[in-house]
């Protein structure tokens, strides 16, 4: 099928990626290395399994490989490699490959294959990040905020233990974890939740952190927590107040950790 522009604009004659469109393709080429070392550390992994927040704990059952990390990693290789060929480069790896492409973004813009490049790798990462998602400890994100036609999405996203961006796998939006997390919570600073919303609100995929539900108790115990009422039968707890006394006893136990490495 013979593709002569990316249809978000009007192209320069022998131009055939928009400037929006080659910046999408860019930051997709930059994070191929990341994503194959994630792609082939997951087709390796023994234990594919891996309770969620918020879940009973217990693992799925193990297989010998991520036969889906495999494949999809297969794929995006075969892409890579297959389109740095085009432009006269022979690369075995994806990586190499991203690079070539990479490093000659004009002359690929140049090319009337561009577009099926772009869509091409965009689809495979998708994949890859699907794959490597199943295989990783996830942890509770948020709720998606995508909204069409005045209706929110309001599905709850879920995030791989360190990965900066959560996907919805109703509306397929992608976050910025750190940043949309940061602005939910200073919206919800003043709301209530209860023990088992704040370890779902407050837990953190990106540095690994999961509130712990019992936190809550203790500091009820201690007098440093009252609730600020009962919903359905259960004590809700102001997120703000419940986040700062979390962020203090984090700090707490990194000084004591660094007096006794000293």
């Amino acid at each position: 099928m013979r593709v002569t522009n990316c249809a978000c604009d009007d192209q320069p004659e022998g131009i055939y990626l928009c400037p929006g469109c080659r910046d999408i393709l860019l930051d997709d080429l930059r994070r191929v290395e990341s994503t194959v070392e994630a792609i082939w550390a997951s087709a390796a992994r023994m234990n594919v399994g891996n309770g969620s927040v918020g879940s009973s704990g217990h693992s799925s059952p193990s297989e010998p490989t991520n036969a889906r990390a495999y494949d999809t990693g297969r794929t995006l290789n075969v892409i890579l490699t297959g389109w740095a060929r085009a432009l006269g480069h022979t690369e075995p790896h994806a990586v190499k490959a991203a690079a070539v492409l990479l490093a000659q973004i004009r002359e690929v813009r140049e090319q009337e294959w561009a577009p099926v490049l772009k869509q091409e790798l965009r689809e495979a990462l998708t994949d890859c990040d699907r794959a490597t998602d199943r295989a990783a400890p996830r942890i509770f994100a948020g709720i998606c905020p995508t909204e069409e036609g005045g209706v929110e999405c309001g599905t709850p996203v879920y995030a791989p233990e360190g990965k900066p961006e959560a996907r919805c796998r109703t509306c397929g939006a992608t976050w910025d974890v750190t940043d949309w997390r940061e602005r939910a919570l200073v919206a919800a600073g003043p709301a209530t939740a209860t023990a088992a919303e704040l370890t779902r609100i407050l837990s953190d995929p990106v540095r690994a952190l999961v509130f712990p539900q019992n936190k809550v108790a203790v500091w009820v115990n201690r007098g440093k927590l009252a609730p600020m009422g009962v919903r359905d039968g259960r004590a809700v707890y102001q997120v703000r107040k419940v986040r700062n006394l979390w962020e203090r006893a984090q700090a707490v136990s990194a000084a004591r950790r660094e007096r006794l490495a000293a």
